[in-house]
């Protein structure tokens, strides 16, 4: 019978909920922040070695800051008990969801499976996933085969492989990433997380119209349901080629110099979403303080990703990008 779980099944942790959010605030505290000193370092790898991820990156190279991160979800989720984890198996999904993402490229691409090994690593996804994209079957047959794994956790799922076939594989992202918020919206959450996912959503929609008024594309862009700011609003920044009005009623700030490019706009809704659950985390609840440890921790490692893939590019572009 297939294990309806997105997430692999861990020991439940004994740890009461005060405890754990002391040890998070205390790594929190241990945090890397002097961005501009890596900004201008002239040998960033070098300038991380007393970091606690720099072993990631030794061994993976760029790639292994996300390593890290996955680590530390994992990290944190060993010592969640179960009711904690089932509060926040939405988040991790969300992060794994990711690394999905990037196993089904590899595979689609045929290229060596030597990479799906070193994405899986660490990685919190359900075994029986793990194994079906690890499996020796065809790019069809593994997506049945994922598609009844994930349909078994999620109606929402339903029709994966007719998406692929239908649309390749830029359609089955969409779909999966589509099924995915469906899929936890259709949860009960505590309201935090909820309106946690509900900024993500506007953020993913914000994106999506932003690129399309960039390439000039004539159709309409795709949007995600279940945000805080309805499709119209969205369907008529778009035809009117302005996302302002769309970031001043988000409360975004200078959503002016926010609506100028894709990259602007990026960095802002992060900080937005930053500011957000910063302030929520002065109400000293266990929700808001692990939701913005958890936050924290893929800023950290978004802006040393970026930073270590922009090496050679001029230093101002790159501190404009930090999501501080």
């Amino acid at each position: 019978m297939i294990n309806q779980a997105l997430l692999k099944t861990v020991a439940e942790s004994e740890y009461p909920d005060e405890f754990l959010v002391a040890r998070l605030l205390g790594k929190k505290g241990g945090l890397f922040r002097n961005w501009e000193f890596l900004v201008s370092s002239s040998d960033v790898v070098e300038s991380l070695r007393n970091m606690s991820f720099y072993p990631y990156v030794k061994k993976f190279g760029v790639p292994g800051i996300w390593h890290f991160l996955r680590n530390e979800h994992v990290w944190v989720y060993s010592r969640m008990n179960n009711r904690l984890r089932n509060y926040f198996t939405p988040y991790f999904a969300f992060h794994e969801i990711n690394t999905l993402h990037i196993c089904l490229r590899y595979l689609w691409c045929r290229k060596t499976n030597e990479r799906i090994p070193q994405e899986l690593h660490h990685s919190l996804l359900h075994d029986d996933i793990k194994e079906t994209l690890q499996g020796d079957h065809d790019f069809i047959k593994m997506l049945h085969l994922l598609e009844l794994h994930l349909s078994a956790y999620s109606q929402h799922f339903t029709g994966l492989v007719a998406k692929y076939e239908e649309k390749g594989i830029s359609g089955l992202e969409i779909f999966i990433r589509d099924s995915f918020f469906a899929s936890i919206f259709s949860l009960k959450q505590p309201l935090l997380l909820q309106r946690f996912f509900h900024y993500l959503v506007d953020f993913y929609n914000c994106m999506s119209v932003a690129k399309w008024l960039r390439w000039e594309v004539k159709s309409e862009p795709l949007l995600i349901s279940g945000g805080s700011v309805k499709h119209e609003r969205f369907k008529r920044a778009f035809f009117r080629k302005d996302m302002t009005p769309v970031l001043r009623y988000l409360r975004v700030v200078d959503p002016e110099s926010a609506a100028s490019s894709p990259t602007m706009l990026e960095r802002s809704l992060l900080r937005h979403i930053t500011f957000k659950l910063k302030t929520w985390s002065f109400q000293r609840t266990v929700i808001a303080d692990i939701l913005f440890y958890l936050w924290e921790q893929y800023r950290y490692t978004r802006n040393i990703s970026m930073l270590l893939n922009t090496v050679l590019l001029d230093d101002e572009p790159v501190r404009e990008s930090i999501i501080a």
